[in-house]
């Protein structure tokens, strides 16, 4: 669809959430450019954790026509075992099968360099062509008429809009604040620093199994202070390790080889699954890093002519699979305010207003917020959980869930209502949508004729 309306949005970020509004946009028909920091788009290279592709986002997938693509790189996995830090077994889990049960189908472990190659790859030559690496945001101005971003490059790009998906150290986010403090001093505003970190982790795959190890495997440890999963696909093996920091942190740190290092002498011995210690997995790595594991949400989405997305609006930790979930609703959601905010205008060829593109936002924040804060919420608790934080986590982990099938129930209690609440693109159709014993509470117009992909 091209529109009348002279409606441009600029996405800051080429990550896998980047890609995901440059999909919907471009669905949507939204005119936009994404501006990536990083020198390259969707490098195939080997670095790279794991994603986990969840019920929800396998439903937009699948109005997307990328559902069996991403199926085609991804692995189901096998029902897991959770082992004490010694490799003895305690617990099973079996979140695949729990999926399929109560949402229609299952979920998927994908590579993330290869999921950003087949999101960029499935974007018509054309669109590709809107989407520029080697672009530092520097500074944003906003006007009653638009956004002008400058890049470190000397560049400049105007639009309407900038949508920030540039992660959880975002510029954007610095930006908005910014401006918003410059128009009243005593706002209310994101703190500088909002997300805290209370554990760290490595993060390493390796391209052939370690040896025990089968396609489809999938192992838990829970000990005291830390905690690790192992998925096995079919050529690679990802793994996680967390350790509780001795105190919480705002900072952002950069390890080194050194650090990581260090961490693997004071961690190493500790099993991730019944025969395999962490050293195990570290040598066969084809790759590994060491980072800190922020969390939190922030207050304000949005100001003015910005909007935030994904890790720039909220962290969560790994332990579960929803970050990049729930990143890909906020566009979800975004993108349907902009389709029916650009579709509402009677004033063709007439720029939209800063006050009808600010109550589009607000309308954004308000339905995505109570549903990020309860995933953030939940992934907090799993964590800690996981790591047994209290006695009292030890316990009900180590002993009272594992007697009475509660794991399924808790999986029920906080990680289904972040499926169930998922909505998809409302002008689009779904076919074939999953069905489990909960229902989906937002579903689509599918009225395919109100628009064709397309942009001016």
């Amino acid at each position: 669809m091209t529109t009348s309306h002279p409606f441009r949005a600029i996405i800051v970020g080429g990550g896998p959430v980047g890609l995901m509004a440059a999909h919907t946009f471009y669905r949507a028909g939204v005119d936009f450019v994404v501006l990536e920091r990083q020198n390259a788009l969707a490098v195939p290279e080997a670095a790279g954790a794991g994603i986990g592709v969840m019920p929800n986002t396998l439903r937009l997938l699948a109005q997307l026509g990328l559902l069996e693509a991403v199926e085609a790189i991804g692995t189901h996995m096998h029902p897991g075992t959770v082992v004490t830090n010694d490799g003895q077994p305690f617990s099973t889990v079996d979140t695949d099968a729990w999926c399929k049960e109560f949402h229609g189908t299952g979920w998927v472990i994908v590579h993330r360099p290869e999921l950003m190659q087949l999101l960029y790859g499935a974007l018509p030559e054309e669109i590709r062509q809107h989407l520029f690496p080697g672009k530092e945001v520097e500074t944003i101005e906003t006007t009653e008429e638009g956004v002008v971003v400058r890049c470190t490059d000397g560049s400049l790009e105007r639009g309407s809009i900038v949508v920030g998906a540039d992660g959880a150290h975002s510029k954007v986010r610095d930006c908005m604040r910014r401006i918003t403090l410059q128009e009243s001093p005593k706002a209310a505003v994101n703190e500088e620093k909002p997300f805290v970190a209370t554990y760290r982790c490595v993060f390493g795959h390796t391209v052939s199994p370690p040896p025990g190890i089968s396609p489809r495997d999938e192992w838990h440890m829970h000990g005291s202070g830390i905690s690790s999963l192992l998925l096995a696909g079919s050529e690679k093996t990802w793994f996680m390790f967390s350790q509780k920091l001795p105190k919480p942190t705002r900072e952002r740190r950069r390890y080194t080889e050194k650090d990581l290092e260090s961490f693997m002498e004071e961690v190493g011995h500790a099993h991730c699954t019944s025969t395999l210690t962490l050293n195990d997995l570290y040598q066969t790595r084809t790759s590994c890093y060491l980072t800190d594991l922020h969390e939190g949400l922030i207050q304000h989405f949005h100001h003015d002519r910005i909007v935030l997305v994904g890790d720039a609006v909220n962290k969560q930790t790994y332990n579960t699979g929803q970050g990049w979930n729930t990143g890909v609703q906020d566009v979800v959601v975004l993108t349907n305010k902009l389709r029916a905010l650009m579709n509402n205008e009677t004033n063709p060829g007439v720029p939209i207003s800063k006050r009808k593109i600010e109550a589009a936002f607000g309308l954004y924040q308000k339905e995505r917020y109570p549903v990020v804060q309860q995933a953030v919420k939940a992934s907090m608790m799993f964590t800690r959980t996981e790591a047994w934080n209290h006695w009292y986590d030890w316990f009900a982990d180590r002993h009272v869930l594992p007697r009475t099938g509660g794991l399924k129930l808790i999986y029920r209690a906080f990680l289904v209502p972040a499926n169930v609440n998922a909505q998809v693109l409302d002008f689009l159709d779904e076919n074939n949508r999953p069905s489990g014993t909960i229902p989906w509470l937002h579903g689509s117009k599918g009225n395919k004729s109100e628009t064709s992909p397309g942009i001016h």
